[in-house]
């Protein structure tokens, strides 16, 4: 297990990475952390402040400075360039200590550390010995963390009890050893946060926990990224995400130091999780996204289910992650919220370069893609694009109807690979029936044809449905009250169905009987996410789990002005 720590902590980045993990691991062993990495603001050379104890002087309580540096130190990081160590330590003796420490700390020792992920290579141990020799004072220390001692710091705290023991341990590394394999990786991590989250004795177990989860997903990623596979780290961080958010509710905490630590914490989870979803999707996906069939052929197969499966779930992905940047955008930092809306535009518009690029996306082989579409649909709306994707819904209508009349190319409610491979095995009236019993894309697309103002389109497909599909049973799913206590951690058996839409009476009868439901229902008083102006974590739930997403969420506010568009 060292082994394995050992290699993410050499592995992690200065910025935003080891100066992440260091204040948990810091406050997991009995250490007030002081101050934290911040952007923008000079810190004269102290990345992390903390008062605890100090092992090498026999546990007397000292104020920690801490120096923090990527990787090995090596004698070119020594003395040169914008991230020197020397520097910085300086910066440390001629301004942090006689002006920035607060007045009560100022009778404690002071130990200065230059922390790292790997280790202080020999050419220039002799440098830091005589940098060491030369400042050292009564009260005055140098100690010098490296990716070993870290490592041995995770064991003894984070990691300390049954997370490392026996069966626990073995199912972490096989998450590891399987990355190429996302699927099974995932499933060793799941089984992993299912031993983690086990119920606490008190809310401080609880943080232990919660700490321990981001740790482990923070290994899972640098060990991913070196392989060149996100893919699990990407699925692992959703699930985090979704299991700590309930831990981390201020809606369900009182006031206090532990709601602000809980919430510190949650917006270090969903930084994490922007930074994999960014390398994954913006950064690796996004360059051929407009490449005509680039994504597609990138799927290495040649069976269209399989590329229809795939680009539905790159689908759902980057639109959910140009919501997340939609909603953040709403900081009251300008600047900040400025680079975030840019961001959500940048998603899109990588959104509608993948359309075009791959028709298959036209075409959905199984119904609950849905959820796929309505993520989409709702990114356009909020960022004012409606009208540069309205000929998506028309052209998806279009081979809606042409499926169900010649009975082939039709989304069935079907999820297993195999049933979905297979489908459709024959035309006949019994298998027709059989997997076009009950739906809920047809109801969302004729939705959306309305709000669009296709009520050609939209008659015409439900003319369609009444012709050859008389026997389906269109439904909505809504939340209920239940639904906030289950749903973070994968329970499905929750929620109201609205089956028997009145498509028979008219579209009219069906969007009245819609809004009487989101009235009847509304989704804040079911959802502390979204009373809270969180929305994208419940959108989250629904796509990682598979649960439709409500109408209540189907169309958002628009925010801005055209780019591209989607046909």
């Amino acid at each position: 297990m060292k082994l394995v720590l050992t290699h993410y902590l050499r592995s992690l980045r200065e910025r935003e990475e080891l100066d992440a993990i260091l204040p948990d691991l810091l406050a997991e062993s009995g250490f007030e952390v002081l101050t934290r990495p911040r952007r923008g603001t000079g810190q004269a050379g102290v990345d992390v402040a903390a008062v605890g104890p100090n092992p090498d002087r026999d546990n007397v309580r000292s104020l920690f400075l801490f120096t923090i540096k990527s990787g090995d130190l090596t004698r070119e990081h020594w003395d040169t360039g914008q991230q020197a160590v020397r520097p910085s330590l300086n910066e440390v003796l001629d301004d942090y200590i006689p002006n920035r420490i607060p007045p009560h700390l100022t009778d404690l020792p002071i130990v200065i550390c230059v922390c790292m992920g790997g280790e202080m290579r020999e050419n220039v141990r002799a440098q830091w010995s005589g940098f060491c020799r030369t400042n050292e004072k009564a009260t005055v220390h140098f100690a010098e963390w490296n990716g070993d001692r870290l490592a041995d710091l995770i064991l003894s705290g984070m990691l300390r009890s049954e997370l490392i023991e026996s069966e626990s341990r073995g199912v972490f590394q096989k998450a590891l050893a399987m990355l190429d394999h996302p699927d099974v990786a995932y499933r060793h991590f799941s089984s992993l946060l299912n031993t983690i989250f086990t119920k606490p004795k008190n809310q401080t177990e609880r943080t232990r926990q919660l700490r321990k989860a981001y740790l482990c997903l923070w290994i899972l990623f640098v060990w991913a990224r070196d392989a060149g596979n996100l893919e699990a780290a990407y699925r692992a961080s959703e699930l985090v995400l979704l299991r700590s958010w309930p831990y981390c509710d201020n809606t369900r905490l009182r006031k206090g130091s532990t709601q602000q630590e809980r919430l510190a914490h949650f917006d270090q989870v969903l930084k994490l999780h922007f930074i994999i979803a960014n390398l994954l999707l913006v950064e690796k996906i996004g360059p051929f996204a407009d490449k005509c069939h680039a994504l597609s052929m990138a799927v290495n197969s040649r069976n269209a289910v399989d590329i229809n499966l795939a680009l539905f779930e790159t689908l759902g992905r980057l639109s959910l992650h140009g919501l997340w940047l939609d909603a953040i955008s709403a900081s009251q930092d300008e600047a900040f919220a400025q680079a975030m809306s840019k961001g959500a535009d940048k998603v899109l518009n990588i959104v509608i370069g993948m359309l075009n690029a791959n028709p298959t996306l036209a075409a959905p082989v199984r119904d609950d893609f849905a959820i796929e579409l309505a993520l989409f649909m709702r990114l356009a709306s909020v960022r004012g694009r409606l009208s540069d994707v309205a000929d998506y819904i028309r052209g998806m209508s279009d081979h809606l109807c042409n499926g169900l009349r010649i009975r082939n190319h039709y989304p069935t409610p079907m999820t297993e690979y195999r049933d979905v491979l297979a489908h459709p095995i024959d035309r006949s009236d019994a298998y027709f029936e059989e997997h076009t019993r009950a739906g809920i894309l047809y109801t969302f697309v004729l939705a959306w044809l309305a709000m669009i103002g296709d009520q050609e389109r939209a008659e015409r497909l439900r003319s369609t449905l009444l012709e050859h599909a008389p026997h389906m049973t269109h439904q909505i799913w809504i939340p209920e009250g239940r639904t906030d206590d289950v749903f973070w951690n994968g329970d499905r058996d929750h929620g109201l169905s609205v089956p028997g839409l009145p498509l028979n009476d008219s579209l009219e009868a069906v969007f009245n009987l819609l809004n009487r439901v989101m009235e009847e229902h509304p989704l804040h008083e079911r959802v502390s996410a979204v009373r809270v102006g969180l929305i994208p974590i419940f959108l989250t739930a629904c796509r990682h789990y598979r649960m439709p997403l409500p109408p209540h969420v189907w169309r958002g506010h628009d925010r801005t002005a055209p780019d591209s568009t989607a046909s």
